[in-house]
């Protein structure tokens, strides 16, 4: 596979097979994004790699927070900005409209809303979960190191024949995720990576978002 084929062929799945993904194949994977560009070569990024029952239990910790309003956070960052200009704004409603749409959740319905919402930590039915992390310490250099290994993984995992979602839901529930995964206070929880075999067939796959032309964000300074 191309990488253009690749990056062509990447969108968040929301419905996976429960078909296992062998551990071999996840080992591999990371073995190749490794080799993912960091500034001064610091290579900041964490992985926690939720399988089986580990998987399981994870999930269920979560859904349990949520339904006892169990203290789960706060998320340690912003995972959006506290004010957004009117041009971003308008492109995170429409996706959030277009996959409820699909899905034939209406406007208001705030009970078939928390119902997918809650898909975000059963990692969309995805045989395999990823934490990724970072040492606090870090600076914001390495924040972005760390989206870099994380673009690396999700097109490797088209390579291979995988589709993944990446999740910052989980930082919300970091507390949660931190306990069961022994994950230890100096690291932030940034993100979820949920990975398997995408069912194609399902309709919130069917959800590809739009993308801004070349002219909206690139200037040429030729002279």
């Amino acid at each position: 596979m191309k990488v253009s084929d690749a990056i062509l062929s990447r969108h968040s799945m929301r419905v996976f097979h429960d078909k296992p993904v062998p551990k071999e194949v996840l080992h591999r994977l990371l073995d190749v994004s490794r080799y993912a560009a960091s500034n001064g070569n610091v290579q900041p990024w964490k992985v926690y790699v939720a399988m089986g029952e580990a998987r399981k239990r994870l999930s269920a910790a979560i859904l349990k927070a949520i339904d006892t309003n169990e203290d789960a956070g706060p998320a340690e960052y912003d995972v959006y900005p506290r004010v957004f200009d009117t041009v971003h704004d308008q492109r995170r409603k429409k996706v959030g409209k277009d996959l409820y749409t699909l899905l034939n959740v209406p406007r208001g319905d705030a009970a078939g809303m928390a119902k997918q919402f809650r898909k975000n930590f059963e990692f969309f039915g995805a045989p395999a979960g990823m934490i990724l992390t970072i040492d606090r310490g870090m600076g914001n250099g390495q924040w972005i190191d760390s989206g870099i290994f994380l673009g690396t993984l999700m097109l490797l995992a088209r390579e291979e024949g995988l589709h993944t979602c990446p999740q910052a839901a989980f930082a919300r529930f970091q507390k949660i995720v931190r306990r069961e995964l022994a994950i230890p206070d100096n690291e932030v929880v940034l993100c979820g990576l949920a990975i398997g075999y995408a069912d194609v067939a399902e309709v919130p796959n069917n959800l590809i978002t739009e993308r801004a032309a070349v002219e909206d964000f690139s200037v040429f300074i030729e002279r």
